[in-house]
């Protein structure tokens, strides 16, 4: 047996220090979890490294109760394990103001066919099998001199990936885990394998376990954050539900009072301005004109009180099974003229497989026209109304369960940014004779009917307003 060269021996293991500890700060930055991964097998190959000829990263999937090639690395030209290490070798000294112009691992690996043969490789565990499996039965590294002798249980479907006499198999241990299993080949020689260098194998199995260990619990920490962050925004959006509701119960109390108190005044105005109208002697324009500002101001007022008693109050629903689309036409129909007068071109897009609801027709009707209003409104100088159709399904609501919805799409002047959030607030309107109930109470309509409604809007670009009623579809 030749000695070995104390010198060549001394350089090797230097060699195979430096590459440990280059490996070990490279895990350190902000790589991904197969970036690291391949940076192992990379180093492991290359022949500034320790030079063997091909690593493997099986990992188990515990769901399944399989063995997956996951990972394989090897120089399948002469030049490839070089080209690859000094790619990685860039990432350590792009620090995040540089932008790297390197082939992404991801590209090295997908143009691989190696690694492709390696992710082919999924085999049940179970004992008897062969090593890579074995491997995790065992739980402990295996080094193989002579493949191809037989001597050594090497699983089947393992052998055709095999281009070396020598191979190691190290188990990827986490606490009471096997991750998965390293394999490391090697022609022999210089550079071939024995048990001081399995030893050294295993401390890179234990980087590789700790990569996917630490991969492991940021993938639990980011679903545990995105899942908290979404509970977050569902409990702000209930809360200030709440609150908005509690706010309307509060004014629906007092202006229910109120509306009731002015609501018989006014009706005496309004007989008795008649009443005036007919009894002032002999011809005047000019009392006429007071008149009648006296009884368009009361009608309007009129008009106010009675959209608060509808908002202060219950709905008591009227259900009756009716098609929405003959309900829309039947809205649409009482501002055709209008719309004719300004400029604005009404479009029907309904989808033909929508079905008949059960809803209150009076109402739905009303909260469809407060719509159409508004956007008429918002288009005072002509434009374009679509009024669209559809369902979609509702998740968790059962088979067959959906919504109806119908969107109402303006091409006006858009809502403000500063408006948005008060859009249903009773009273609030950035109309000079606007009430400030149209939203209100279509908003307390499709609620009673378990509905919804959606705003969307962008200052000079126009408003969508969706409505969703509950409804069963195919």
């Amino acid at each position: 047996m030749k000695e070995k060269d104390p010198i060549e021996e001394l350089k090797r293991a230097n060699r195979e220090l430096m590459s440990l500890y280059d490996v070990n700060r490279l895990l350190q930055t902000q790589l991904s979890t197969e970036e690291k991964l391949y940076i192992i097998l990379t180093s492991l190959t290359s022949g500034d490294g320790f030079g063997y000829s091909r690593a493997y990263i099986f990992l188990t999937n515990e769901q399944k109760g399989t063995l997956e090639g996951w990972l394989g690395v090897g120089p399948l030209t002469g030049d490839e394990a070089r080209e690859i290490w000094e790619g990685v070798a860039d990432i350590e000294y792009c620090q995040d103001e540089c932008e790297l112009d390197r082939k992404n691992i991801a590209d090295l690996l997908e143009h691989a066919p190696f690694d492709i043969k390696v992710r082919d490789f999924i085999q049940p565990i179970k004992r008897g099998a062969g090593h890579p499996v074995q491997t995790v039965i065992s739980r402990s590294p295996r080094l193989v001199k002579d493949a191809f002798s037989g001597r050594d249980p090497l699983h089947p479907a393992f052998l055709p990936l095999l281009s070396s006499p020598q191979v190691a198999f190290i188990p990827m241990l986490s606490k009471s885990r096997v991750m998965g299993v390293m394999a490391v080949e090697s022609f022999g020689g210089e550079r071939g394998l024995d048990e001081e260098r399995l030893r050294t194998l295993t401390i890179f199995g234990n980087l590789a376990a700790i990569a996917l260990e630490n991969a492991k619990l940021y993938s639990t920490l980011a679903e545990k954050v995105d899942s908290l962050e979404r509970l977050n925004r569902e409990l702000q959006d209930a809360h200030a539900k709440i609150m908005h509701m509690d706010r309307l119960s509060s004014i629906g109390a007092v202006t229910a009072g109120l509306a009731h108190e002015i609501k018989n005044p006014l009706n005496s105005i309004l007989i008795n301005l008649d009443v005036l109208r007919h009894e002032v002697p002999g011809p005047s324009a000019e009392v006429d004109r007071i008149i009648d500002v006296l009884e368009s101001e009361s009608e309007r007022l009129n008009g106010i009180v009675t959209d608060l008693l509808n908002f202060a109050k219950t709905p008591k629903l009227s259900l009756v099974t009716a098609h929405p689309h003959a309900v829309l036409d039947q809205a649409l129909r009482l501002v055709e003229y209008q719309g004719e007068n300004m400029g604005i071109a009404i479009s029907k897009d309904y989808n033909d497989g929508v079905t008949e609801l059960m809803i209150d027709e009076k109402m739905m009707k009303q909260a469809f026209l407060n719509v159409i209003i508004n956007a008429m409104q918002a288009m005072p100088g002509g434009g374009k109304l679509t009024v669209k159709t559809g369902f979609t399904r509702q998740t968790g609501g059962g088979a067959g369960a959906g919504l109806f919805y119908v969107e109402f799409r303006d091409t006006g002047h858009g809502i403000p940014d500063d408006c948005k959030g008060r859009l249903f607030d009773p009273f609030f309107t950035t109309k000079e004779d606007g009430t400030g109930m149209g939203l209100p109470i279509v908003d307390s309509i499709l609620r009673s009917h378990g509905g919804r409604v959606e705003v969307e809007s962008s200052s000079g670009k126009g408003t969508t307003v969706t409505l969703h009623v509950p409804a069963r579809i195919a």
